[in-house]
């Protein structure tokens, strides 16, 4: 439905699919998540990631499903020990970025198993259905892999490169690379749409932000489209502000996801008129009790984007609090206004 967006009239058509929708809200996602003892280990099962990537089309009535799979994987692949503690989130082992961790190199055929689990999900989703893949954007994982993990101000990461840019930008090109082989990859296997998360964009400085928050997702965008990956591209700069209106202009990506701080209203007057926007509900919404609340909220967005192509989404990922029936409301929300 996402690639077939532009061929319908505006108002005909409101794609919608919600970020992080194949995890921890769904009861049953625990099931899988628990055959394995490792979080990097479950990212890796066949069987796992075709099961948690379809199983909120078991329960909601959505145009795509994205696959289950972490940003973290090309930090793992180059060597990098990543695990996943509850209540802190990912933990990265600390690692010298220098001349000889910059040689390294992913080997593509240690993701066969994603391979593998893209062509099941897409031979077994309804063609009218996208399958959505991702990375992270080479900012926000190369703050992953200096900081050793999230935080607030990201000042080790920063620090880094204000004394040590030469290694930085080469350490940003060198992720840049490998994002794009990685989303090829999954375009290759079945997916129909790609999407680049740039989670910690805010972080970026602003003498920085156009070449660490925009040349390289530009750079991505364009090795895709020299080896004749078609599909549509979506970016998000979560919590980017102003600068969201550049990066619309200047990184080629087809579609912009526009996070739940910004002012829709402000953005759709500003930003590029030939890309699609995406998103901006708050996601915490969807674990609250008044529906009241959710149903303003989701008009106000259908409002505002009445006139012009919009697929609607959270503007970041659901958390396990979300309750299935604010979804499903939320759904049905949609298509009784369209």
């Amino acid at each position: 439905m996402i690639t077939r967006l532009n061929k319908y009239k505006i108002s005909e058509i409101k794609p919608k699919w919600f970020l992080r929708q194949a995890g921890r809200h769904i009861p049953e996602y625990y099931s899988i998540r628990n055959r394995h003892n490792d979080f990097m280990e479950f990212c890796f099962d066949e069987r796992s990631i075709v099961d948690a990537t379809i199983l909120p089309l078991k329960y909601y009535n959505i145009d795509a499903a994205i696959l289950f799979s972490d940003i973290l994987l090309l930090p793992y692949f180059l060597g990098q020990e990543v695990t996943f503690k509850r209540g802190l989130g990912p933990v990265l082992k600390e690692i010298r970025i220098d001349k000889n961790f910059l040689k390294k190199d992913i080997n593509f055929n240690e993701f066969k198993s994603i391979g593998n689990a893209i062509f099941r999900i897409k031979k077994n989703l309804s063609p009218l259905k996208d399958l959505i893949g991702f990375c992270g954007a080479p900012w926000t994982l190369a703050c992953y892999m200096i900081e050793g993990g999230s935080s607030k101000d990201y000042a080790k990461t920063r620090t880094f490169l204000w004394n040590n840019e030469e290694i930085f930008n080469k350490l940003i090109n060198k992720l840049t690379k490998n994002c794009a082989d990685f989303l090829e990859l999954q375009y290759s296997a079945g997916c129909t749409v790609l999407m680049i998360f740039d989670t910690w964009s805010s972080m970026i400085p602003d003498r920085y932000w156009v070449k660490f928050g925009i040349d390289p997702i530009k750079s991505i965008v364009e090795r895709l489209r020299k080896k004749s990956v078609k599909c549509p591209i979506i970016g998000l700069p979560f919590k980017s502000g102003e600068m969201l209106i550049q990066y619309s202009y200047e990184t080629l990506v087809d579609v912009v996801s526009i996070d739940w701080k910004s002012n829709l209203d402000w953005v759709l007057k500003n930003i590029n008129k030939n890309v699609i926007t995406q998103g901006n509900l708050d996601p915490l919404i969807l674990s609250c009790d008044n529906q009241l609340a959710i149903k303003k909220e989701v008009y106000r967005i259908l409002d505002l984007t009445q006139k012009r192509c919009h697929i609607f989404n959270v503007g970041h990922g659901l958390t396990p609090e979300v309750k299935i029936n604010n979804v499903k409301y939320v759904i049905k929300l949609i298509d009784d206004y369209c």
